[in-house]
């Protein structure tokens, strides 16, 4: 598998701070790796005087098999509520809620690596609170279309980039205003994937309504 870091990371444009100054943020930092059994990095990556952007890397010793079997049993991020449903709120949500109280600033998060022995998902923020407030959905949905994002069960894509838009070279422009002006909805993250595999030269789209596998442009958000 590709080092975790030669995609994407690589074409970050914002300058990221791997010592941001913020209240709380080493029990945050602990709150994460007891409830998702993993090594947790935190950096800032703040364009602007309004709030902390964080950029948060999840290191789990996991196939990306084992991480979903553990969520659907409530015992990777406890995300099951004792009635065996889907709780409104994850430890993620309630870590992060709790990290905000202790600041004057605003905290959010701008991107959220989860890195499993196999597999790398990569979730971009797309409107305010995006990512807490659409992180147990989308983990949700990984588990539900696991057999087609992986081929029938035959390949294991190393990297999941979430979401992507289709590629338009006129509509691109748009797509970022959007995306910085929060103008985006929770739809968007449930359209298309972008995914890699080894035995693909190139990034190919995962189509979440027909639950395939296409091939064409693929819209990064990379700002």
């Amino acid at each position: 598998m590709p080092n975790k870091q030669d995609n994407f990371r690589d074409n970050l444009r914002l300058k990221l701070d791997d010592n941001p100054k913020i209240k709380g943020l080493v029990e945050f930092k602990k709150s994460l790796e007891k409830d998702y059994f993993s090594n947790v990095s935190i950096r800032n990556c703040s364009s602007d005087n309004a709030r902390e952007n964080l950029v948060i890397e999840m290191d789990c010793n996991f196939k990306l098999v084992e991480i979903l079997s553990h969520l659907q049993k409530g015992t990777w991020g406890r995300m099951y509520s004792a009635q065996n449903s889907w709780s409104k709120s994850s430890p993620f949500s309630r870590a992060l809620k709790n990290l905000n109280k202790l600041n004057s600033r605003r905290i959010d998060i701008e991107e959220l690596s989860i890195f499993s022995k196999d597999s790398s998902i990569i979730i971009k923020n797309i409107f305010e609170n995006s990512i807490e407030e659409q992180l147990r959905q989308i983990l949700q949905t990984i588990a539900e279309n696991y057999v087609y994002l992986t081929k029938k069960l035959t390949e294991t894509p190393y990297e999941i980039y979430i979401p992507v838009f289709e590629e338009d070279r006129i509509e691109n422009d748009t797509k970022l205003k959007n995306i910085r002006t929060g103008n985006n909805k929770k739809k968007d993250y449930f359209k298309y994937w972008g995914l890699y595999f080894e035995s693909e030269k190139d990034a190919v789209i995962y189509d979440l309504k027909n639950k395939s596998i296409i091939f064409g442009d693929l819209f990064m958000l990379n700002h």
